[in-house]
């Protein structure tokens, strides 16, 4: 008896070391470490190149601070105390304008500094309104252009803002349809974009003081995205296009006739951006994401510059994040799929990099994992493209999976440095992300498959790729996991409820639990664009069956396997009351579930204590349910 006893024993001493190497297998990067906010942000270059300003904190408090590149003489110029100042951007070489965090409740505030006095002033009286800025992105002849929803909750008008004297001038009162406004480069307003809903009209001008005339007219299915106006044409614009194409295209568009000459388009994927250079009022480049972000471009001086970038970085990603008037020098981002990366300053004159910050400078990117792309065919012979990132040196086989279904669900995922994605690999989970139908950036027809299958055709390229990955061999099938935030939260709801024996447990940050409270709780000023969502998410009154049959609040009962929840208290997206409900069914029912709500926080989590919170208890909650 004392022999077994013994073995005993010592086999649990072997297994509690065993269990211990598991868990700190990949590990030694501290969550904190990969969720840290970058100590330096949102770098903005002044129109004559000569200063970088940027965000910092000072005392707690995210601050304004200018460098002089000539001499490397920094200071700080703001004094904020009590609130993070979120954004700010050059209205001249010495004032910068900026606005402050806006927690639920709060009014807008909207200021200006002066760099060489440090003098803080309002520039817009504080308002209870939103925001939207409209074009160009900067100040001309002391005049910016806003749009703002003070007179009516639901709409936006726009206003010219003199910038100095702070004087508010309504220059476009809004006659409860127009949902986009688009000024030419001298800061005119030129078009806008008109919607019932269902069909979306671009309307322009030759002059501010004329009235519009239609230029062109489509269903909201078909997609014209204004970039800006043509230098060489004051009544032609460049702009994203799918019209008569599956695939955005982009495009040059004459106004009186709306006729179309495509510039460039890729035969598997959108254009997802063109290089407008605002002030020349020329296209530069068109970029478009294949499994990696791809240019094509225009203008040779320009494709000499990121070539010359690319010396300085060779295997980065460079994204141009600023530039001056002259469009000689700019703020760079370069970054990898395992290195958030840096911000630069890069002057063309001298062929110099000058190093702003590093994004992340305690995170060790040689125990990151490289992020490979991945197509598998759905049920109906769909090809469904995704990203696989498996746990460095790892075997490759019967590895715990999570499966990361993206936010949108019109979005897709891209490539590059994920903090969430480089954090679960870490801990020696294998992490898969489906671009599922509804994804963008796939053309017309792979958005449109997705219309009132939100819960049936999307969950099923989900659970489709998750099953594909078991069949290679990849996945060990009695250790996946499905995680996601938002619409992502959704998804691993819905598989908790319908699928619990493919998943091992489910996790939802901020997912909604009912479809019906989703449409209900759209702001106002979205109500132009409702009759359009009941085509995409469905009608409550006509697809109420619908609604009920894939909104995880009524099928509690299906679930039986662990379930981890955070939610927001002052989430406006995902209700918090139904939540708890959701909860509460969950455990009447003996599911074992791990409840994060946070009182203060909204869909996303601001507070960074909070966050870290949340991403340690998700790893525990992984470790317990996908372990051996």
């Amino acid at each position: 008896m004392r022999t077994i006893y013994a073995i005993g024993i010592w086999s649990l001493f072997l297994l509690l070391g065993f269990w211990s190497c598991r868990v700190k297998e990949g590990s030694d990067i501290p969550i904190e470490v990969f969720f840290n906010k970058p100590d330096k942000t949102n770098f903005q270059i002044s129109p004559n190149g000569r200063f970088v300003s940027y965000l910092q904190k000072h005392k707690g408090v995210r601050n304004i601070f200018v460098m002089d590149v000539e001499t490397q003489k920094t200071e700080r110029i703001t004094s904020e105390v009590d609130i993070d100042i979120r954004y700010s951007f050059w209205a001249d070489n010495d004032e910068l304008i900026f606005f402050k965090d806006r927690r639920p409740g709060d009014s807008l505030r909207l200021m200006a500094v002066n760099r060489n006095i440090s003098t803080v002033r309002y520039v817009l009286p504080p308002t209870t309104a939103n925001i939207r800025w409209v074009g160009p992105g900067r100040v001309l002849d002391d005049k910016l252009l806003i749009a703002l929803n003070s007179r009516d909750s639901s709409v936006f008008d726009v206003y010219r803002l003199h910038v100095k004297d702070c004087n508010l001038e309504m220059i476009a009162k809004n006659p409860g349809n127009i949902v986009d406004w688009f000024p030419d480069g001298n800061g005119e307003l030129r078009i806008a974009v008109a919607s019932n809903g269902l069909t979306e009209t671009i309307l322009y001008r030759d002059k501010e003081e004329d009235d519009f005339k239609e230029a062109v007219k489509n269903n909201f299915k078909t997609s014209v995205e204004v970039l800006g106006f043509s230098n060489d044409d004051p009544n032609c614009i460049y702009a994203l296009s799918n019209e008569n194409r599956d695939k955005k295209a982009l495009v040059e568009m004459d106004l009186r006739s709306g006729r179309e000459n495509v510039l460039f388009n890729h035969a598997q994927v959108d254009i997802k951006e063109g290089g407008y250079a605002e002030q020349r009022g020329v296209m530069d480049f068109a970029a478009f994401d294949t499994w990696k972000p791809e240019r094509h471009f225009f203008n040779s001086d320009m494709e000499q510059v990121f070539a010359a970038i690319e010396k300085h970085l060779p295997g980065y990603v460079i994204k141009i994040e600023g530039k001056d008037s002259a469009d000689s020098r700019f703020i760079i981002h370069a970054f990898t799929d395992t290195n958030p990366g840096a911000y630069y300053y890069y002057d063309i004159q001298k062929n110099q990099l000058v190093d702003l910050a590093d994004i992340n400078p305690a995170l060790d990117r040689s125990s990151l994992s490289s992020t490979k792309p991945v197509t598998y065919v759905a049920r109906d012979g769909k090809l469904i493209h995704a990203y696989l990132t498996l746990p460095k040196n790892s075997k490759k086989r019967n590895l715990p999976l999570i499966v990361m279904p993206h936010n949108g669900p019109e979005a897709r995922t891209v490539w590059g440095y994920d903090a969430e994605v480089q954090f679960l690999v870490s801990r020696g989970f294998a992490v898969f992300q489906p671009n599922y139908r509804g994804s963008s950036g796939y053309g017309k027809d792979f958005w449109i498959e997705s219309f009132k299958g939100w819960g049936t055709k999307v969950q099923d390229d989900i659970t489709d790729g998750t099953e594909w990955l078991i069949d290679e061999g990849i996945a060990d099938p009695k250790r996946i996991g499905i995680y996601g935030f938002s619409f992502g939260g959704y998804s691993a709801l819905h598989a908790a409820c319908f699928n619990s024996d493919l998943y091992a447990c489910a996790a939802s940050y901020s997912g909604m639990t009912n479809l019906y409270t989703y449409l209900k709780e759209i702001p106002p000023y979205y109500t132009p664009h409702l009759q359009m969502l009941y085509e995409i998410v469905g009608d409550p009154e006509k697809d109420g069956d619908y609604f009920r049959n894939h909104s995880p609040i009524f099928h509690a009962d299906n679930v039986n396997i662990p379930i981890f929840i955070a939610q927001g208290g002052k989430d406006s997206r995902s209700s918090v009351s139904e939540t708890n409900h959701f909860v509460k069914e969950l455990r009447k029912n003996g599911v074992k579930v791990t409840y994060r709500l946070e009182d203060e926080e909204g869909h996303y989590f601001r507070n960074e204590e909070n966050r870290i919170a949340l991403y340690r208890a998700l790893a525990d909650f992984f470790e317990k349910n996908l372990r051996p």
